[in-house]
């Protein structure tokens, strides 16, 4: 009778990476709340006590997961908007990218972040630094905007914190399914092109034209 060959034992560097993508791939699926030492064991076969052999700390598990997650959005994101040829372009794009559906995962990580957040210090700063980073892009195009004359406020820092309070505000409408998405969108897109001397439908997407 043939007999099942042994599977190889990770290395400690395979199991880590395993262990980071078990995580990562729960939280996507579940929410952070799911992101336990029980619950990512149970997803690659292996007990919850060789989870924290490599991660000790559920909390911390739950803040690296985020801050992985959360800042490959803004390096991705950053990569498509500074291939746009101006700054209108790209503030478009870059408000174009946050209301892709395809996104809406790591909307609701945000929703989690905050909440679990009140309680998880480590994931509150992972929160903030990734904020940090979303403002910093945001208020680099709107700098870029007005030294070229495209673009017209006294404040570009305040108009990248206007641009996230309304992204997250939205966030928040669209998990109780309050508005439908297109006048959520579109509330964002008006009031970001109005605070930088743009027309309300100026930062609309372009229309996709078909081969």
């Amino acid at each position: 009778m043939p007999t099942t060959p042994a599977r190889r034992r990770l290395s400690p560097a395979e199991r880590d990476a395993q262990i980071t993508a078990a995580a990562i791939a729960v939280a996507r699926s579940e929410g952070l709340a799911a992101v336990t030492l029980r619950g990512v064991g149970a997803s690659i076969g292996v007990a919850p006590s060789l989870v924290a052999h490599y991660r000790p700390s559920t909390a911390d598990l739950v803040g690296e997961t985020f801050r992985t997650v959360a800042s490959a959005e803004v390096d991705e994101v950053r990569a498509i908007v500074t291939a746009e040829p101006d700054p209108v372009a790209r503030l478009r794009t870059l408000l174009a990218c946050i209301a892709d559906p395809d996104r809406d995962d790591v909307a609701t990580l945000w929703a989690d972040a905050w909440s679990i957040g009140r309680t998880n210090p480590g994931l509150a700063s992972a929160a903030r630094a990734v904020m940090d980073d979303w403002q910093a892009l945001a208020t680099e195009i709107v700098r870029d905007g007005v030294r070229t004359g495209v673009l017209r406020t006294e404040d570009p820092d305040a108009v990248g914190r206007l641009l996230f309070a309304l992204v997250d505000a939205t966030n928040g409408y669209a998990l109780v399914d309050y508005l439908d998405r297109s006048t959520r969108e579109d509330l964002v897109r008006a009031t970001i092109a109005r605070a930088v001397g743009l027309d309300g439908t100026a930062l609309a997407p372009e229309p996709r034209h078909h081969a």
